[in-house]
């Protein structure tokens, strides 16, 4: 007789899909983000963090189902900020949210191997952003 060896899948808490959070260090952007999301997408409640560290407690709080994530922020930076999200997921049993990383510049080559290798869930946009090509992003991430 063997063993059997039974695998359990144990269901996490999803991601609350109704809800957005930008995270950026520059107020211009986070104003603009916010405006272009609650025009084109009523029904979803927007949160704001002006650095990494923020983002990380704000997730913690509220479980957005979608991070605008800058990447070059002073203190804690996006792809810090992600790699504690990433923590916090597993460390609660949540769904990890999608994260669509922004930046206007060369992103690490840690964030472009995440978005290659879920490119369904995570993304990487290059600053300046079309208000177009965010929505799309956006939306296509909140879908899945």
């Amino acid at each position: 007789m063997t063993d059997a060896i039974e695998c359990v899948a144990v269901a996490r808490q999803p991601c609350r899909r109704d809800r957005i959070m930008i995270v950026d260090d520059e107020r211009a952007i986070r104003r603009l983000f916010s405006l272009i999301l609650t025009s084109e997408l009523p029904g979803h409640e927007i949160d704001i963090a002006e650095d990494g560290g923020q983002a990380v407690e704000l997730f913690r709080q509220r479980h957005q189902g979608l991070l605008l994530m800058d990447l070059r922020m002073p203190g804690m930076d996006g792809r810090a900020a992600f790699l504690a999200i990433e923590q916090a997921c597993r460390e609660s049993n949540w769904e990890m949210p999608s994260v669509v990383f922004c930046t206007g510049f060369t992103p690490p080559e840690t964030v472009r191997r995440v978005v290659e290798e879920s490119c369904d869930v995570h993304a990487l946009l290059a600053k300046p952003v079309s208000n177009d090509v965010l929505l799309d992003v956006v939306k296509r991430r909140l879908s899945r």
